[in-house]
């Protein structure tokens, strides 16, 4: 029969197939009577064992190999031996081959469909990803970030807390829970973590709390997606205030166009809008002057200098009338996170955290994808997933010094340790350098279906 296994130590004698898998029987191969392993004495044949262990599969098909083993006892202390497979994975009843094959999808692919594809049970694939993502977990390390981003995201039932790096745009890690009592000894044991230079996070003062003291390069800055959205919050407040003063014909007249001023820029409505923000102009001016403070308000990230932004804050804040209490609120908020607000023209880069909030259309993949899964597992598939991790990823390409190797080519030169360079060498050596899961590429597989 051909060997269509490849397998070392074992010769296939019959194929079948049994309720839609491939079932191929096998022999061990003659081997020399061993030697007891507990007294050294011969041993002697005791009959066979026959067990079965999934494999690859084989043409579109769950394969099974059925191995017939001989066993050997030994006279003086009836040691029971049973000679091993190295190919074997004997906790999982399945070929290395096989474990690996899981380990390569197992963070792309459901558990389900591996089940289904494998002929292992769900609880198998589950044991097999999970000690798989226990070596990940000792074996993969990104470099910490200068420019960190802090934000929460809702994932399998909770408010976890995702951490990533704003310069590479990639996912650096996520966290279980967002509590002080769960981020101080992450932020304590941060490896590196002097090379963090910069934060950028919304308001919520427990993050703060949780960094200041472990974090000494670290500069907060307060993401200023979540500033101006504060702006649009105040406009709300006025329109519902406003929208129940209007009689009930004026509001069918204006009430869709209201939503509206809230939702969009004025560069972003189409002409018929432009138009039913007259109307509301006409009918209620003080919420028109409402809307003008909301632009006015976002036009202070426009300004190119931190001085230029303080003095539009000022100007703005000099134009809030002071019954329209939204506004009211917000002017006492900036002034509660001024230094935080303004770092942003301090910062060598634009920091926002556009790139951490895109996550939230991940999680919710996520959260579909994770019914019956648990949050480790979760988190695996979006940090640890092959491509999002490649190309989040650089290589640099170094020489090879010579106190690096024995011998070398340097040009037509050849050296050793005690040599020193000549000319610039031919041998390089590649390092890949992980900054974590590349968040637009998590966001495309998302759209595309790929986290399922």
């Amino acid at each position: 029969m051909i060997d269509l296994l490849n397998l070392p130590g074992i010769t296939p004698v019959d194929i079948e197939q049994v309720d839609g898998e491939l079932v191929i029987k096998a022999n061990t191969l003659d081997s020399n009577i061993p030697k007891c392993p507990q007294c050294d004495k011969p041993m002697h044949k005791h009959g066979r064992r026959t067990n079965v262990f999934a494999d690859t599969p084989m043409q579109m098909q769950p394969t099974k190999i059925e191995i017939s083993r001989q066993r050997y006892r030994c006279r003086e202390c009836k040691t029971l031996h049973v000679p091993e497979l190295p190919f074997l994975d004997e906790k999982r009843n399945a070929t290395k081959r096989l474990i690996e094959s899981l380990n390569e999808r197992c963070l792309s692919k459901t558990f389900s469909s591996l089940a289904e594809d494998t002929g292992l049970a769900v609880n198998t694939i589950k044991g097999v990803a999970t000690d798989f993502i226990g070596h990940i977990e000792v074996n993969v390390r990104f470099e910490t970030p200068t420019f960190m981003g802090i934000d929460e995201v809702m994932l399998a039932g909770d408010y976890r807390c995702v951490i990533t790096n704003l310069g590479t745009h990639t996912m650096y890690d996520m966290l279980q829970h967002r509590t002080q009592d769960h981020l101080k000894p992450y932020f304590a044991n941060l490896p590196d973590k002097e090379k963090v230079e910069w934060i950028c996070t919304d308001m919520w003062r427990p993050f703060k709390r949780s960094f200041t003291e472990y974090l000494p390069n670290a500069k907060l800055v307060i993401d200023k997606f979540h500033v101006v959205k504060m702006a649009s919050e105040a406009l709300e407040v006025e329109r519902k205030r406003y929208q129940s003063l209007l009689t009930k014909k004026d509001r069918l007249h204006v009430k869709k166009s209201l939503r509206w001023m809230v939702l969009k820029r004025p560069s972003e409505l189409s002409p018929a809008e432009t138009y039913e923000l007259s109307v509301v102009r006409s009918k209620l001016p003080a919420l028109g002057q409402a809307y003008d403070l909301k632009e006015a308000f976002y036009r202070i990230y426009d300004c190119k200098t931190k001085e230029a932004a303080q003095q539009a804050f000022d100007n703005w804040k000099a134009a809030v009338p002071s019954e329209m209490k939204g506004f009211a609120s917000l002017v006492k908020t900036i002034h509660n996170h001024y230094d935080d607000i303004f770092a942003y023209w301090d910062a060598p880069i634009s920091l926002t955290n556009g790139y951490t909030e895109a996550m939230n259309g991940v999680a919710k993949v996520a959260n579909r994808m994770g019914r019956g899964y648990s949050y480790e597992v979760i988190r695996a598939k979006i940090l640890y997933g092959k491509l999002a991790r490649q190309i989040g990823s650089k290589v640099t390409v170094e020489p090879i010094l010579p106190e690096e190797v024995e011998h070398a080519t340097i040009g037509r030169f050849a050296f050793n340790k005690t040599l020193a360079f000549q000319t610039t060498p031919t041998k390089q050596k590649k390092t890949v350098v992980e900054y974590g899961a590349h968040i637009p590429t998590l966001v495309k597989m998302a759209e595309d279906g790929l986290l399922d």
